[in-house]
């Protein structure tokens, strides 16, 4: 199959640093949102003579296992939520003479793999050799439908080239807890539980199946059916063996040189609770068949394609003068798109849907630094993914209660269905700010989109809600002669400084929330419906202003820096330069007390208030911060050096800025952590594009109009992007001495280059910047 393909959207195999096998797993993933396949051998299934870790993700299908404590304290969560790993998709059996890939070692190389972004078409040649030295070339081509979220399509062609002989052709799915490779090392690696059954469900005239979960009681349904469209002689057979499995075979006769091709839609179902899909699984598969039926692998290849296509014209990063980093940025905006919940009942897990590291969990990752990409690029998803915490937000409001809190919402720090799944609660559960993150990500929502149908009917409850937790959390004391109001006992997001006092970060978006529904009181003061149903008084609103007024932040005065938290000057440092680079992440090879009691950072903490909220910074208390932290930051998460480069470029260290940057852009593609073979880091997709937009590009964030001051690396010629504003959509070409601003279509608004307002309309629709 030939699709228009340009070079620059391109990620061939033979490009890439590495071709370790479980890494290329990772980055040649295919998904959609709703569901995610990992690149594995097509032939290894539940072979234990693989070392492949393949299988099939459904975003928010999971299920759990009881969380062993030595003690366990009230509010501890009860259980360990974990992303199934369904049976794999690509897998084929295929038979040469009497030699079986599913009994004898089938020899599989990659030969070639090319990953098409701008058609999410996956193009792959195996070269397969088998114990008799019989050789067969497999060629697979595959991809998840972005038109049809529940479609997955793949497509197989055999070309022998040493031998004639009888070939068979079985594509039958009769497992579920797929074995695969585990890494047992490190701890951010979930294992799978396996507790899932299969069932076939009989007479559908195709292979279906009941997938369904023993703990988390869900269920799925699974079809999938083969068409003759490139091949119709012989015929594939739709046929139930002796153990009442069913599935597709073919059994011909093969030549060197030609080539037998199979092509099969997969249609993976919603997840139900168990009993609804027990019920109407017969309802459900009817819908399923219509996604798959009188269709063909190419129709549905062509019409994701197409989507793919609107994607990229409105969501595409350009980057003139810098090819390696530009590919790293489209890849990065790829998986973004690929990792998306769009149900409004899913976010987007750590991993994405590419791996169940840290569970298949939803972190603040997604709200603070992914969401803006869809925010700015594609609002309904960036609303969708606020509503899966709006929908979450009376389980929060269960979980402050169960804390011991008589109003507020408490939201989990790692989650799949709302409920909290962080038993190590010291650098989870406290990690408080996540409150704070939700209601900031709404309230930057709001302002880039200006959907007044949001944030009256769901936003505002789940700022409200959020702040009201403040003020059951929080306490007044005096500190520096002034009654002021703290918040003890609480984990930043710096996860190597634990149940600290006032943590910097933390206090500030508490603040934010505060402000923030008191802002939206007075909004809709006039509106008693919304107020009286959320039972808002006058006296709380007023005990909130108060409260934000007299907000806590420590201040070191003799440095002239932002404290991390309360007293953190009087920790000693850790000789960072003294360490091997082998024991590195820290993490993984120091306790955390040894870590606790340090000057040492894993991620940006305090900096990142200075990205969030840059205005009211002068330039040198941005660089007094940078320079007090970077220094004792580690950057062993993932999320920190895209924040790191921001503040570089707004300090004008623009080699440090294009330095960090360029790491962080390059985190999976090149494997900068070599950890990349677990699954993407999802989070830092979206802070390497934040790295862009609040950096280079130098948008103010969550500004009440939009402005820019850019910061251009000195290699780069041209900078191109579109965004979404206020329901319009406008393109900015940022050179190094001008910035040009075209409306694409709207009404129009303001916009701001380096303080210089213009009015863009449409009888107006370009305006040119000179600096």
């Amino acid at each position: 199959m030939r699709i228009e393909q340009s070079p620059e959207f391109q990620i061939h195999l033979q490009t890439l640093r590495s071709k370790e096998e479980l890494f290329l797993e990772t980055i040649y993933n295919v998904g959609n949102g709703h569901l995610g396949v990992r690149d594995s051998n097509p032939l290894q299934g539940n072979n234990h003579d693989y070392i492949g870790s393949p299988g099939l993700f459904i975003n928010g299908f999971f299920d759990y296992e009881e969380v062993a404590y030595g003690e366990k304290y009230r509010g501890y969560p009860d259980n360990n939520q974990v992303i199934n790993r369904l049976f794999d998709p690509r897998f084929i059996r295929i038979k040469v003479g009497h030699e079986d890939s599913m009994t004898d070692h089938f020899k599989v190389e990659n030969i070639d793999k090319n990953l098409d972004m701008q058609t999410g078409l996956l193009h792959e040649l195996f070269s397969v050799t088998t114990p008799e030295n019989r050789n067969f070339n497999l060629v697979v081509e595959s991809f998840a439908s972005l038109s049809k979220l529940n479609v997955y399509g793949v497509r197989y062609s055999i070309i022998p080239t040493n031998f004639s002989d009888e070939v068979e052709v079985i594509k039958v799915h009769d497992y579920v807890n797929q074995t695969v490779h585990q890494q047992d090392e490190d701890v951010r690696v979930s294992t799978d539980l396996g507790q899932m059954q299969l069932d076939f469900i009989p007479d559908n005239g195709q292979p279906s199946y009941l997938v369904t979960t023993f703990r988390s009681q869900q269920g799925a349904i699974i079809t999938y059916e083969a068409s003759e469209n490139f091949a119709p002689n012989p015929p594939i057979e739709y046929f139930r063996d002796d153990n009442h499995h069913y599935g597709y075979r073919s059994k011909y006769y093969a030549k060197p040189g030609s080539a037998k091709d199979f092509e099969f839609l997969f249609a993976i179902g919603d997840i139900h609770p168990l009993v609804n899909a027990n019920m109407y699984s017969d309802q459900y598969l009817s819908s399923l068949n219509n996604y798959i039926n009188d269709t063909s692998f190419k129709s549905e290849l062509m019409a994701s394609a197409q989507v793919w296509q609107t994607f990229w014209l409105h969501s595409d990063v350009e980057i003139d003068g810098d090819p390696a980093l530009q590919l790293c940025v489209r890849f990065n905006l790829f998986e973004l798109n690929q990792s998306a919940g769009r149900d409004e009942l899913t976010s987007i897990p750590a991993k994405g849907l590419t791996g169940n590291g840290y569970g298949g969990h939803f972190f603040w990752d997604t709200e603070i630094f992914m969401l803006p990409f869809f925010a700015y690029t594609q609002p309904d998803v960036a609303r969708e993914l606020l509503m899966f915490r709006y929908h979450t937000l009376q389980i929060a409001k269960e979980q402050a209660s169960d804390f011991g809190f008589g109003k507020g919402a408490m939201y989990p720090w790692r989650t799949i269905n709302g409920y909290e799944s962080s038993a190590y609660w010291l650098a989870g559960q406290a990690q408080f700010h996540i409150n704070a993150d939700i209601a900031f990500a709404v309230e930057q929502y709001y302002e880039i989109t200006d959907d007044d149908d949001f944030i009256r009917n769901y936003g505002f409850e789940i700022i409200l809600e959020t702040a009201r937790f403040w003020m059951e959390y929080g306490n007044y004391a005096d500190i520096d002669g002034k009654h002021q109001f703290v918040l003890n006992r609480v984990t930043g997001p710096d996860e190597y400084s634990a149940l600290v006092d006032n943590n910097y970060y933390t206090n500030v978006l508490a603040q934010h929330n505060l402000r923030l529904a008191v802002k939206y009181v007075r909004k809709f003061k006039g509106d008693d419906g919304i107020l009286s149903r959320l039972h808002v008084t006058d006296e709380e609103i007023a005990a909130m202003r108060d409260a934000a007024d007299a907000m806590y932040l420590p201040y070191d005065k003799a440095k002239n820096v932002k404290l991390q938290f309360q007293n953190f000057e009087q920790l000693p440092k850790m000789d960072l330069a003294a360490i091997d680079q082998s024991m590195f992440p820290l993490l993984l090879h120091y306790h955390p007390l040894m870590l606790y009691r340090h000057q040492v950072n894993k991620q940006a903490d305090t900096v990142m208030v200075d990205f969030m909220f840059p205005e009211g910074n002068t330039v040198d208390q941005l660089k007094a911060d940078y320079e007090f932290y970077e220094p004792i930051t580690t950057h062993d998460s993932s999320l920190s050096k895209a924040i790191y480069a921001i503040i570089a470029a707004r300090i004008g260290k623009d080699q440090q800025a294009y330095n960090f940057f360029s790491q962080a852009v390059q985190t999976d593609l090149m494997d900068v952590y070599h950890n990349t073979k677990n699954g993407i880091h999802a989070g830092s997709l979206g802070a390497a594009w934040e790295g862009i937009m609040y950096g280079f590009a130098g948008i103010v964030n969550n500004a009440s109009s939009f402005s820019l001051e850019p910061h251009l690396p000195s290699t780069w010629n041209c900078l191109k992007f579109k965004v979404h504003l206020y329901g319009d959509e406008f393109k900015f070409t940022i050179y190094q001495d001008s910035v040009a601003v075209e409306l694409m279509n709207g009404e129009g608004a303001d916009i701001t280059v380096y303080k210089q307002q213009k009015n863009l309309t449409p009888e107006n629709p370009r305006e040119t910047w000179k600096y």
